[in-house]
């Protein structure tokens, strides 16, 4: 048998067509002695980071081929007394620099440079009875982050406020740019299932809930930006905001809507329409698709967390939850493709991948070079390998076809029939 027989055989991934979807099973794996209570995004491909209590310190989980078992390697140590994140609040940013990753801790964050293993803590003038809950980098060059202080007033409770803060000499000090967010975060390890406000290529965007509106600066003023503008302009036709995406490279941004209670709408903010005649087509709703998986998925309703992109831009993943059990959700993939005849609004919604439930989830990050997705539940991890798929070998279930005829909805067809956007 000739070489490229073998590899030709050799199939690992594989796709199951039932009920009219593609399912997409993942790889279940362990890191070996390293916790996966939590794991984030880091500046090194086909891997994610987690803290490792045994070295107490930040470990990355390095990918190998399908059916390896990962290699742990520990990037930094000696944080603190004990890096076990059982002990503290921990929340990771979803961005980083080049070598540089950053999460806060309680009252502080800890920035760990990730090529040297160097580390440090930086505070900002909480006291002990307040908490950081979140750090994102604003701007690396400039020493700029993006904070959430969570203050308790005595008479209204906790309070919690983005903050943008620039690092001076190991420690952080506040700019002029405040804003109170309206919806508290309560103080919790649980993995965050939607958020108001997104950096995106050194802005940010925080949508004003008082006035319906998207605020975006660069942490210095405020600075014009498409998708603020179109949504600021058609903000009349978009419902309360509960969590919003912007692509890395195409022009349109992503926004789950709160309809009604435990219900969701998933709504394309799209600026490369740029024609005042065409204004309705700015805004795509595409709940009419996303209806059958509520009998998919035996939900009472389709509702929405954990939305994110994939780096390449190719891929969009959202858990479907039951709101009373948002830590198990049934995550589903969409792909990204320019636009044309077939897809003229980015999603390809006829091909909507199911990628499985997750029970228990605790948190999940995105890997780069290649592009997968991978969840954790704090025991096992599950990790969907996206650039195999297309060699992935197709079961079709009885009584199905073989998944490959597009079934576009008649109301996506008069959509485009009569330029009806929403």
């Amino acid at each position: 048998m000739s070489t490229e027989e073998v590899v030709e055989d050799e199939i690992t991934y594989y796709v199951f067509v039932k009920e009219g979807r593609r399912h997409f099973a993942p790889q279940y794996m362990a890191a070996g002695a390293t916790t996966v209570q939590h794991i984030f995004p880091v500046p090194e491909s086909n891997a994610v980071g987690t803290l490792d209590k045994e070295n107490n310190g930040i470990a990355f989980v390095k990918f190998g081929g399908f059916g390896m078992e990962p290699e742990c390697k520990v990037v930094a140590k000696d944080l603190c007394s004990e890096a076990d994140e059982t002990d503290f609040n921990c929340k990771f940013s979803s961005n980083f620099s080049e070598d540089t990753i950053v999460y806060s801790q309680n009252q502080i964050a800890v920035i760990a440079n990730v090529k040297t293993g160097e580390a440090f803590h930086a505070g900002c003038g909480l006291s002990l009875d307040d908490y950081m809950l979140g750090i994102w980098f604003l701007d690396p060059q400039k020493n700029m982050f993006v904070i959430i202080k969570s203050i308790y007033k005595e008479n209204s409770g906790w309070e919690d406020s983005l903050h943008i803060v620039k690092l001076k000499d190991q420690q952080f000090v506040d700019t002029a740019w405040a804003v109170l967010l309206k919806e508290p975060r309560y103080i919790s390890s649980d993995f965050s299932q939607h958020q108001t406000w997104l950096v995106h290529n050194k802005n940010l965007f925080v949508y004003d809930q008082s006035n319906h509106h998207i605020l975006c600066t660069n942490g210095e003023q405020s600075v014009p930006h498409p998708f603020a503008e179109t949504f600021n302009n058609n903000s009349d036709r978009i419902g309360r905001v509960k969590d919003f995406l912007i692509h890395p490279k195409l022009p349109f941004g992503v926004i789950i809507e709160e309809r009604a209670a435990d219900i969701h709408d998933l709504t394309v903010l799209r600026w490369d329409i740029t024609n005042p005649k065409k204004r309705d087509e700015q805004v795509v709703s595409f709940n009419e698709e996303l209806e059958p998986l509520k009998s998919l998925f035996d939900l009472k309703s389709v509702t929405l967390a954990y939305q994110s992109f994939s780096p390449d831009g190719n891929w969009y993943v959202a858990g479907c939850i039951s709101p009373d059990a948002p830590e198990s959700p049934h995550f589903i993939a969409i792909p990204v493709t320019p636009v044309d005849e077939d897809t003229p609004d980015f999603f390809d919604m006829d091909d909507i991948v199911v990628l499985g439930q997750v029970e228990n989830m605790t948190s999940l990050a995105w890997t780069s070079e290649p592009s997968s997705y991978v969840v954790s539940n704090g025991e096992i991890l599950n990790k969907w390998d996206f650039g195999e798929l297309p060699n992935a070998r197709v079961f079709v279930m009885p009584g199905e076809d073989d998944g490959t005829k597009k079934k576009t909805s008649i109301f996506r067809k008069a959509g485009r029939l009569f330029g009806i956007g929403r």
